[in-house]
């Protein structure tokens, strides 16, 4: 089976870089700032930061010339920034915020651009008593820790994995009710985890159990249109070094299709009335202050996918499902969401079959969004005859249709009034369906 070609994948990398130039340019002094859509505002220690991530991920391809030559200039410009008085005075007045503020630092210094004056500050800093004076949630402790472990070279496999079992990686996600936060959460745990590639990550679970609710929740974000979160959520199959799921391969194919008609892989929170009123200075800052991020998570994910044995497959091929019971499934999804579709039309029919548990999340998301929880019996039902029913997005399906026959019984007994199904008779046969 064919892979996606490298040189494509370089291409969109190299693409990502071009526009990591820009974006320190515009926002590595003074972030972004918004008045009218204050949530995309960011300060400038966001934008250096990710540059440098970009950077530490792209140079495992460094045997690239023209990958080779853009790091080389795009370091040179961050590292005024990397190492700026600014950075200097936040580390000395917060210790405790040393290695989020020195991460591109070190970055940088693991690549190949050192500055030793930096290390001897950084390390009477690191040694305050006062370092550890920050109440952290899970992932960002972990990410510290990734930090300071490329610093100083100590990795200690243990300690990692103590604390990936206190996060939200040990457990399953929600994939119907989780939060972006949560989303984001999970899949920065396994990009630390795995050192954007250059390990092999710890996990404190069953990896295939991992990536089947990174599929389901793929497919939530891909038929949102959250390029964003849907190319962080494909990062876990080359991370992982797993064989990539047909849903993954298409959704690779879906981020590809769509970067190449707009130019950049697009965010979901632009707004085009806006960016149409614009001119001149102000339409390019605001374009590029909403798309910068979204553009450097493919740049991400084409870095890790160019290492060997990680790259897409280019046909889609798995189980299939007969060609009835996919048009069944077909039938209970919206026909006006998502660039998904029109993609997923222009399949081979064996593709399209091999996708249907893909189809499966996808009708189970969106019932879901709308509450029509008697369509999502019905699917469920369907799934099962398919023998699809076995998938973490069916399990927490049921449970939700659980949860709220449960809740509408207690509402009622609390109000006095006689109990009612709250939902249709054979949702009863749940256990079996998804079990």
């Amino acid at each position: 089976m064919s892979n996606w070609s490298e040189a494509d994948l370089e291409l969109r990398l190299c693409r990502a870089l071009d526009l990591a130039r820009k974006a320190i340019q515009y926002f590595a002094i003074d972030g972004y700032a918004d008045p009218e859509s204050p949530a995309c505002s960011f300060g400038a220690e966001k934008v250096v930061a990710e540059t440098a991530m970009l950077i530490y991920a792209a140079s495992a391809s460094r045997s690239r010339p023209n990958i080779a030559n853009r790091i080389d200039d795009l370091a040179a410009l961050l590292a005024p920034h990397a190492r700026s008085q600014r950075v200097l005075v936040e580390i000395a007045l917060h210790p405790a915020l040393t290695f989020k503020f020195a991460a591109p630092h070190i970055l940088l210094t693991k690549v190949g651009y050192p500055d030793a004056t930096f290390d001897d500050f950084l390390r009477s800093c690191a040694s305050s008593q006062t370092r550890h004076a920050q109440d952290r949630p899970p992932s960002s402790s972990f990410e510290r820790q990734w930090i300071r472990s490329l610093w100083n070279g100590q990795h200690s496999d243990g300690s990692w994995r103590a604390k990936l079992r206190d996060s939200m990686l040990n457990w399953p996600i929600d994939i119907l009710g989780c939060l972006r936060t949560d989303a984001y959460a999970f899949t920065h745990l396994i990009m630390y985890g795995a050192d954007f590639g250059f390990r092999n990550p710890r996990l404190p679970r069953r990896r295939s159990n991992i990536l089947m609710e990174v599929s389901s929740l793929l497919a939530r974000h891909l038929d949102a249109e959250d390029y964003d979160l849907a190319g962080e959520m494909l990062l876990t199959w080359p991370l992982m070094g797993a064989a990539w799921s047909p849903s993954a391969a298409f959704a690779f194919r879906v981020l590809a299709s769509v970067e190449d008609q707009v130019g950049v892989l697009p965010c979901g929170n632009v707004d085009l009335a806006r960016l149409g009123a614009l001119e001149g200075e102000e339409r390019a800052r605001y374009a590029l202050g909403t798309a910068y991020h979204t553009a450097y998570v493919m740049g991400f994910l084409c870095a890790v996918s160019l290492r060997p044995g990680r790259a897409p497959p280019v046909a889609i091929v798995g189980p299939q499902v007969e060609a009835t019971r996919l048009s069944r499934l077909l039938g209970y999804v919206d026909d006006d969401r998502g660039h998904w579709q029109p993609e997923f039309s222009r399949l081979a029919e064996e593709e399209r079959r091999a996708l249907a548990s893909f189809v499966l999340d996808v009708a189970i998301v969106q019932k879901c969004r709308r509450r029509d929880y008697k369509a999502v019996v019905e699917i469920l039902s369907l799934a099962s005859e398919s023998g699809l029913a076995g998938s973490p997005m069916c399990r927490q399906a049921f449970e939700l249709l659980e949860r709220i026959a449960s809740c509408s019984t207690a509402i009622r007994l609390r109000e006095g009034a006689p109990t009612e199904k709250a939902l249709p008779e054979h949702s009863a046969t749940g256990p079996s369906m998804c079990g």
